[in-house]
């Protein structure tokens, strides 16, 4: 027997000697006074790089290290850690392996020295861990995977604070953590909120002032709705849809397009206006995916697809499926797919053939340009959009995710991750109606190649006119050369009459090889006997026009040779010479017989965008259109779409919280998973989600339910609030209002909005970098792409084109030299002064300096100046008078120049 006081000296001379011996070991560690803190120390190094094998997801040789206790237990093979016996522990000798096949983790770089020494001295200790501590939950418990369940609304005490189900939530945290709510804004905040917020422009002075004075106990209620059905509600919510969904105007090199498409204007004036009519949610999320196949014939609709066409990359196809399926994933379903592309997922259930069987829906569509209804030439306008082109391209898995090694033994379908197993995927191939394929056919556009013929006849008959009425008025001037300028301009009428008809029996020979109803207005059958004389008569009429240009080709060659310099003339000998060559060959062409495999040039609907997956110098075989289109995103956008998804409706709603808020409810925007950040309301994101479900997917009454709310209203000072100060310091629980920056684009057009030049014209092409800097266009029609970013813009940190799930709010120096130094605001200072200080829009008269002083405070910053305010800028009026200032620069527009510099002017409170 040991008296107590030798057994607590023999026993910390044992623990000496074990300390002792835990040092001298190849690696050292990191131990606490108290020892090694498991919690702390050990479980972040499991779950950071272990758990992903050895976790609730996936128990690799039976193992799991999400508790000390299942740690212990061990694997398949027996136990892994020998607790006080560190050189026995099977952990250590594969986390300390040399050998790339045996060492884990087996991705990535090895463990830290430290991190290896802190797991040796946990062993060595007796790898203690707490008792009651608890293993990783089925992800299916996780709140974003569970269904969307309407939580019942809670009852909180504070009932005449609260204005809608939104403030129940709200309220009840609030008395759950002893948080007051911050007091009601000011009217004039209030406004200035809103038409920010619904429209992206702020009040004019004559509408604050009759907001300001209507005493109408609805007021608020009645402004909201008419800003959610003002036009420029669709061009202002556009852009943060736009933010999302990745828009991007092409770029390349030079002129090569490499990325995106040309005229992408179409898929943002369809976002403008789907907003604008509240088309549902769900149904533009369907018409972006899938229009092609839902919608084959409908022009309109099918502009939504350049939300895939976007996508678009010249070069590599498996970047272009990679993009796909990560920010389809991010932006419709807040889960983060491409981290499975190279192995499991190692946070969320989501296995590395679920990736590819997600790229699977993808892999056979391709972009092209159709033509629209008024015009034939492509690079001026056409519609991008997107079809299956290859529908037998299989979807291989990539092994660790190169590209160069395919696993082919197998081919993966579509198909979506077990635990979304909520709907059985119903992929049925789709038959394309005659037009969708081949829109050649369609009515319109031929009636516009049609019409662009007719203009080419007269515009040569025009010519030809004025050649002869010249040639009368200088008859006794005898010219060669102006005989030969009257020959080609008789040429050209000519020609242009031939291409004409030949352009007409071309479609009409083409309308009865492949007739329609909607094309004949009968049964749609006609027989080959009487398609096959208009084909005859449409190769000979092609080929007689093709005589026409030839002759004309060398009447021109003749002119050229005749106005050509010396120095020239050899060249444009071998010039004529190859068009004297050519009409030989079309004079032969025209005698020769008619063979049944001859074929004439069908006129263009639509053009493929090439690309170079096999040679970066040439393009690929083209991809040809087919009647066939494969379903599999239709089936895709109906499983994203429905409404026992989980995730679709919860998404969405956090980002309309998120911009109208300040801050989103969820900070992990593109990523609910086990990965990303627990909401701060949970109970509140599934109501909201639920009532976006049940209300038919209607955007427009969440942004009500939202801005209606006392949540919304209230100020976003903190004055008065110490004790909530201390108790939620980030506003987590929304005691008060965040403020935020003025977005970039929200910043310009304000300032154009002050100033009374701001163009109001809605959608079109996108105005050019090189005319950005005198456009008085909304900044949402400004050409943007990774290569092309207006400066003013990107300085306020304007949508990154690959990603911008949630724009950044930097302060940098070059925000202040904009705001002082840039031609936008030096010009509008003047006008913004010269508005403001006439007596009214009819009224030219000037105001005096204390009404002018009151109005830019109440406009431009959206408060009232107080008194030191108004004496400070009174006296800087008339110290500025004093002085001899610039041409235009006037005392009053120097103050207007002073309050667009302003901190409240870039902040919506």
């Amino acid at each position: 027997m040991i008296v107590p006081s030798l057994y607590f000296s023999v026993r910390r001379f044992t623990l000496r000697l074990l300390l002792l011996f835990v040092s001298l070991l190849p690696t050292t560690f990191c131990l606490a006074e108290d020892g090694i803190d498991y919690s702390k120390q050990i479980k972040p190094i499991f779950a950071a790089r272990c758990i992903a094998c050895h976790g609730i997801l996936k128990q690799e040789a039976g193992l799991r290290l999400d508790t000390g206790q299942l740690a212990r237990r061990g694997s398949d093979e027996g136990g892994v850690i020998v607790p006080h016996e560190p050189l026995q522990s099977r952990l250590l000798g594969r986390v300390q392996s040399n050998d790339p096949v045996h060492r884990m983790p087996p991705e990535g770089e090895g463990l830290t020295e430290e991190q290896i020494g802190l797991l040796k001295g946990w062993i060595a200790t007796g790898a203690i861990s707490p008792e009651d501590e608890q293993p990783e939950k089925d992800p299916r418990e996780h709140w974003s995977f569970r269904p969307i369940v309407r939580p019942i609304l809670p009852l909180p005490q504070n009932i005449q604070w609260q204005k809608n189900p939104v403030d129940t939530f709200v309220a009840s945290r609030h008395e759950q953590l002893g948080l007051t709510p911050q007091s009601e804004a000011s009217r004039s905040e209030l406004i200035r909120r809103l038409y920010f917020d619904l429209i992206g422009i702020p009040p004019s002075l004559e509408e604050l002032e009759a907001l300001n004075t209507d005493r109408n106990e609805d007021w608020y209620e009645r402004l909201v709705n008419r800003l959610l059905e003002d036009p420029r509600h669709g061009e202002r919510w556009a852009r943060h849809w736009m933010d999302i969904w990745r828009y991007s105007d092409w770029w390349g090199l030079g002129e090569q397009l490499r990325n995106s498409q040309q005229h992408m204007w179409h898929w943002r004036d369809w976002i403008v206006e789907s907003l604008n009519a509240n088309l549902p949610y769900d149904e533009m999320v369907r018409q972006m995916l899938a229009a092609d196949e839902l919608y084959p014939t409908d022009t309109d609709k099918l502009r939504a697809t350049g939300f895939l066409a976007r996508n678009f990359f010249l070069f590599n196809r498996n970047q272009w499926m990679d993009e796909t399926v990560e920010h389809v994933s991010k932006g419709f379903l807040g889960l983060t797919v491409n981290c499975a592309k190279c192995h499991d997922h190692k946070y969320d259930p989501i296995a590395q053939v679920d990736y590819y069987a997600m790229r699977a829906f993808f892999e056979p569509y391709h972009v092209r340009l159709d033509l629209i209804p008024g015009q034939v030439d492509l690079s001026r306008d056409g519609l991008p959009r997107i079809f299956d082109g290859a529908i037998e391209t299989p979807t291989y898995l990539f092994n660790r995710g190169e590209e160069s090694q395919p696993d082919k033994s197998k081919i993966i379908p579509p198909s979506m991750p077990d635990i979304f197993a909520f709907r059985q995927l119903e992929i049925r191939p789709v038959s394309l109606p005659l037009e969708a394929w081949q829109p050649e056919r369609q009515r319109s556009i031929q009636e516009s190649y049609l019409e662009e013929s007719k203009n080419r006849i007269e515009a040569a008959n025009a010519k030809l006119a004025s050649f002869r009425a010249k040639e009368v008025e200088e008859a006794d001037q005898e010219s060669s050369e102006r005989k030969l300028d009257l020959q080609i301009a008789e040429l050209e009428a000519v020609a242009a009459a031939e291409e004409h008809q030949s352009l007409l029996k071309r479609i009409d020979a083409m309308n009865a090889s492949y007739p329609t109803n909607a094309q004949t207005g009968s049964d749609g059958k006609e027989t080959a006997n009487e398609a096959e004389p208009k084909r005859i008569d449409a190769i000979g009429a092609e080929r007689r026009a093709g005589l026409s240009k030839a002759r004309l080709k060398v009447l021109v060659a003749e002119r050229a040779l005749q106005k050509g310099k010396k120095e020239k003339k050899a060249a444009l000998e071998k010039e004529l010479k190859s068009a004297q060559e050519g009409l030989a060959k079309a004079e032969k062409r025209v005698e020769e017989e008619i063979k049944a495999g001859d074929t004439f040039s069908p006129i263009v609907g639509a053009k493929w965008s090439p690309t170079r997956f096999l040679n970066s110098g040439a393009d690929d075989p083209v991809v040809p259109f087919s009647g066939k289109s494969s379903g599999r995103r239709t089936a895709l956008a109906e499983w994203i779409t429905d409404d026992r998804n989980p995730l679709t409706a919860r998404v969405a709603v956090n980002h309309l919280w998120a911009r109208h808020m300040g801050s989103p409810l969820v900070t992990t925007t593109f990523d609910f998973g086990r990965k990303g950040g627990q909401p701060s309301q949970v109970e509140l994101i599934d109501w909201l989600a639920k009532e976006l479900i049940d209300s038919r997917w209607d955007m427009k009454k969440i942004h009500r339910l939202i801005v209606n709310s006392a949540t919304y209203k209230m100020s976003s000072t903190v004055a008065d609030r110490a004790d909530n100060q201390k108790k939620d310091p980030d506003n987590v629980n929304l005691w008060r209002r965040n403020s935020v920056r003025l977005e970039s684009g929200l910043l310009r057009d304000s300032i154009l909005s002050h100033s009374g030049a701001l163009d109001s014209k809605r959608g079109g092409p996108s105005i050019k970098p090189s005319e950005q800097l005198d456009s008085k266009r909304r900044s949402l029609y400004f050409f943007h792409s990774n290569n092309e970013r207006n400066l003013f813009l990107s300085t306020f940190d304007e949508a990154l084109v690959k990603e911008c799930y949630r724009r950044e709010e930097s302060i940098v120096p070059q925000q202040a030299l904009a705001l002082t130094n840039s031609q936008l605001v030096l010009d509008s200072s003047k006008l913004i002064a010269d508005r403001f200080a006439k007596l009214s829009d009819s009224d030219e008269r000037k105001v005096d300096d204390t009404t002018f002083v009151q109005r830019l405070f109440r406009v431009l910053l959206g408060f009232e100046a107080d008194e030191r305010e108004m004496n400070a800028s009174l006296k800087a009026m008339e110290a500025w008078r004093k002085l001899a200032t610039e041409e235009g620069r006037d005392p009053r527009s120097l103050l207007v120049w002073t309050l667009l510099n302003h901190n409240d002017f870039v902040t919506l409170r």
